[in-house]
């Protein structure tokens, strides 16, 4: 008997109407191009992997695999490794517990636990302009109704958040927001904005969703007391090792009240069950120990070198042409090209030339700003930063000289 042959697939594989609006990650599509001979990029997030603790790390498998062996293979808690949530706790969050701390694989499923929890279709959520693009996904595919609050060097703009408040139809579900060097503006909240919007959300009942992401790599001082140790009673916690530690070990954490991690438990289970344990078993084994504290000093000397070089080599090429702020910490620089500059354009041309960044656009809800790019300083040698900044100049110089 013949096989039937359909010539339209779609007749059959139907995407739910969730599938169909979840965008692409700009820069994951723009990572598939960077192997392309010749080709340099400063697009993705990347921390540097020379950095990496490898040697630390295997010692540290092998221990463990000696000590508790298949355990590591088995299945375990759905909240994550006991020990590893009572340390990030005691770290990150005084005064809280384990018990407030539920594991996740890495700060994206955080967010799509979160996102699961509270948006329904319409929901209005409040978040900063711009914002990070990997949150943008995975709220887009929940439908939400985005309300874009302008963010500039000492955090959102104050008026605006109270006007939308106060003109929203419907109480915002929550803000999501990143304080600490944001992604990808690399701007920090100033304390009298933080206590200020701590204040205002606690006010008109809305949680803040804070992503810490990025505040352990200060390259001056420590930051102002986060959202969450301002008002825990209203600020859910995203944290991460991707950024500290190594991305591929995919470890991140929610902290949040503990009825609100007891329910997350519950959509956990129903997504992965639980993250892989020996990934936490490495990643407690060398935060808990003395070396960490080290490796940290080392990643922050090191980015911020690489960031004084960046700066330095912008600042070679383009003078006054382009605004320019050195990076007090983080990953990114936020480039602001004059009003005509469209960096989508920008982008596509950039790529021709084998050179990658981000068009602006990608990190705006609503009407986009087409003037920025945002620019990864972490990853890249001192040689290959100084070529690239090189290509962006002289294509940048181009598309002046066409205006």
């Amino acid at each position: 008997m013949g096989k039937l042959i359909l010539e339209n697939t779609s007749e059959i594989f139907r995407p739910s109407a969730r599938a169909a609006r979840t965008p692409a990650s700009v820069t994951r599509d723009i990572l598939k191009v960077i192997d392309t001979p010749g080709m340099i990029s400063f697009a993705g997030g990347l921390p540097d992997d020379t950095l990496f603790p490898i040697q630390d790390l295997r010692n540290i498998f092998e221990t463990s695999v000696s000590k508790k062996g298949a355990k590591l293979f088995q299945y375990a808690d759905t909240q994550g490794y006991s020990d590893l949530r009572a340390w990030i706790a005691d770290r990150y969050y005084p005064g809280s517990n384990a018990d407030e701390i539920l594991l996740t694989s890495g700060s994206q499923q955080a967010l799509d636990l979160l996102s699961r929890y509270f948006i329904e279709e319409g929901s209005p959520i409040l978040l900063e302009r711009p914002s990070y693009l990997g949150a943008i996904q995975v709220f887009s595919s929940y439908a939400p109704s985005f309300i874009g609050i302008s963010y500039g060097e000492e955090g959102p703009d104050m008026e605006e958040l109270k006007y939308a408040l106060k003109n929203s139809s419907e109480r915002p579900k929550f803000f999501y927001c990143i304080p600490d060097f944001q992604n990808p503006s690399a701007y920090s909240y100033s304390l009298e904005t933080r206590n200020s919007i701590s204040e205002l959300l606690l006010k008109n009942g809305i949680p803040i969703l804070e992503d810490t992401a990025y505040r352990e790599l200060y390259f001056e001082k420590e930051l102002p007391t986060s959202l969450c140790e301002l008002g825990p009673e209203h600020t859910v916690s995203i944290g991460t090792f991707s950024k500290t530690l190594a991305p591929g070990l995919r470890v991140g954490w929610i902290k949040a009240p503990k009825k609100i991690v007891q329910d997350l438990i519950v959509q956990k289970q129903s997504m992965d069950l639980h993250s892989p344990t020996l990934n936490q078993e490495l990643v407690y084994g060398f935060v808990s120990s003395s070396k960490y504290e080290e490796h940290l000093s080392l990643i922050r000397k090191t980015y911020r070198q690489k960031s004084e070089h960046t700066h330095a080599c912008l600042q070679k090429n383009f003078g006054d042409s382009i605004p320019l702020q050195i990076s007090k910490g983080g990953l990114f620089y936020w480039l602001e090209f004059p009003e005509e500059i469209d960096t989508d354009l920008l982008f596509r041309k950039c790529l021709e030339k084998g050179l990658a960044a981000v068009p602006g656009s990608s990190f705006f809800v609503g009407k986009p700003e087409r003037n920025h790019l945002r620019w990864n300083f972490s990853n890249a040698s001192e040689e290959q930063t100084k070529l690239g900044v090189e290509r962006l100049y002289k294509v940048y110089l181009e598309m002046v000289s066409n205006c």
